[in-house]
């Protein structure tokens, strides 16, 4: 990718990861689509990326909503030629107050599975056609194992993995490039409700310019601590009983919601 102003498209805009990948690429000139939720954290992000420059178009919707999605991004890539899509937007829940609720699990899965379908398949026909772009899906390092602490969220992220690893593998023959994004803790309003130690946590702002960069150069995987994802992935070698025993002592992160 060149340094040529982008248009660029991002879910979950309105807090944390998202709003720290808006201020990293609200440089003059870029085009920025921000999606989020909250009206109020959305137009704060905005007003701070517009004060860096960039032209910013702010958009309430639903992520699980895909026929809003569609029409929204539809519109856009009609009139424009978006450069960057990062599917951020994500929830988790927990099992601190007794296991996850039908309504979490469903919530989980349709915000961090659907919502990611919902934002990239309708701009994948444009840029096929185009031959350019780029695509990031944010997955995690949770994906790599059904983490007792945080069941529908790590299989969410798990299947979000699979599914950018596979597309991005077809999308390459056509000059589109998906990078997924496996990172560890990053202090977000996610991680602040958790109660137990998370290590090398890293700062919001921080993990958005490793993904940028990433993204800036076509990087498949987008990792960090990158000792954290080689000694998951080093996991799936051990004993499953042996890493059962360890998941079934992890601490639980509190419920968002209750019976």
């Amino acid at each position: 990718m060149t340094d040529r102003k982008k248009t660029i498209i991002i879910t979950g805009s309105s807090s944390g990861l998202g709003s720290a990948l808006a201020l990293q690429y609200s440089s003059m000139g870029n085009k920025l689509f921000l999606f989020g939720r909250s009206k109020e954290r959305l137009e704060k992000i905005s007003d701070l990326c517009r004060k860096n420059g960039a032209i910013v178009n702010s958009i309430i919707a639903d992520v699980t909503d895909e026929k809003s999605m569609r029409k929204h991004i539809e519109e856009i890539a009609m009139h424009n030629n978006v450069d960057v899509v990062i599917a951020c937007a994500g929830v988790s829940a927990g099992t601190l107050d007794g296991p996850e609720t039908p309504q979490q699990v469903n919530k989980i899965f349709s915000i961090n599975i659907n919502g990611v379908l919902n934002t990239v398949m309708p701009i994948i026909p444009h840029m096929i056609q185009r031959k350019s772009g780029n695509i990031a899906i944010v997955s995690s390092m949770a994906g790599f194992l059904g983490l007792s602490s945080a069941p529908s969220y790590s299989a969410s992220k798990g299947a979000v993995r699979l599914f950018s690893e596979a597309i991005g593998a077809y999308l390459q023959a056509h000059n589109v490039y998906v990078s997924t994004v496996i990172p560890g803790y990053i202090k977000t309003p996610m991680t602040d409700v958790n109660g137990f130690p998370m290590p090398f946590m890293i700062d919001a702002n921080d993990a958005a310019k490793k993904i940028k960069h990433g993204i800036t150069h076509n990087k498949r995987v987008i990792a960090f601590p990158l000792f954290m994802y080689l000694f998951l992935k080093i996991t799936t070698l051990i004993p499953s009983r042996v890493v059962s025993y360890i998941n079934s002592k992890l601490p639980g992160k509190p419920a968002f919601e209750k019976k």
